[in-house]
């Protein structure tokens, strides 16, 4: 009978042990289940982040490649547009103008071209006029009014070479025809007609001897 009883008792540990190696085993194995799930979740959510940033990075270039254009197109207008606003001798005698303070004549090519000091206009990196400056253009608009009401008008603005950080604007050409594009439309408002004006903008291109000078909005008055 002893035989027999630790027969039983020998099978039924051997149960015992096996139901407990298969528990075991079962929950290392929902653990790895478990496991291989987050790292699966986590994968995916990587390679969402990643797409978007590959997309956000071609969306830069693509705006990068875009400016980069734009900045050439306004570069080969400069240098197409004839030099009626560039510095030169002066071939005639520059005619007698009541000019305000801050605004200065020459003729430059055989046109007669008025400079308008950029500081008297606009505070730094703004295409805004000032209070001040609005008085300034109109004494220059009844001049012109005045003297060649008949004569077509070229805005041109420039900038000093220092390089856009927070004024708003994408470069300096942009910031010169915004400036050259203030004045004009002031102009307008004093009676000059809209389709007396033409803008552009030598941006840095056209420095004087200083960044002072170099700040500046010409006026080209020209024949129709």
């Amino acid at each position: 009978m002893s035989g027999i009883t630790q027969f039983f008792r020998s099978i039924r540990f051997m149960s015992v042990a096996a139901l407990a190696a298969g528990s075991v085993l079962g929950g290392c194995n929902s653990a790895q289940k478990d496991e291989l799930s987050m790292l699966k979740e986590s994968n995916a959510q990587l390679t969402i982040e990643r797409d978007d940033a590959r997309n956000a990075l071609d969306q830069s270039e693509q705006e990068r490649r875009r400016l980069d254009q734009e900045i050439a197109t306004l570069q080969d207008q400069a240098k197409q547009q004839p030099p009626t606003t560039a510095q030169a001798a002066p071939t005639t005698a520059t005619p007698k103008l009541d000019l305000p303070e801050g605004v200065t004549a020459e003729m430059q090519n055989g046109v007669l071209t008025l400079t308008i000091e950029g500081d008297v206009l606009f505070d730094s990196g703004k295409a805004s006029l000032k209070t001040d400056a609005k008085k300034t253009l109109d004494k220059v608009t009844a001049e012109i009014k005045k003297k060649y009401p008949e004569k077509r008008l070229r805005l041109a603005g420039f900038t000093d070479s220092d390089p856009i950080k927070r004024s708003g604007f994408k470069t300096n050409y942009h910031l010169g025809f915004e400036r050259a594009f203030s004045v004009g439309e002031y102009m307008t408002s004093k009676g000059v007609a809209t389709s007396k004006i033409e803008y552009s903008s030598f941006g840095p291109e056209m420095p004087k001897s200083s960044k002072k000078e170099s700040r500046r909005v010409e006026i080209a008055i020209v024949n129709e």
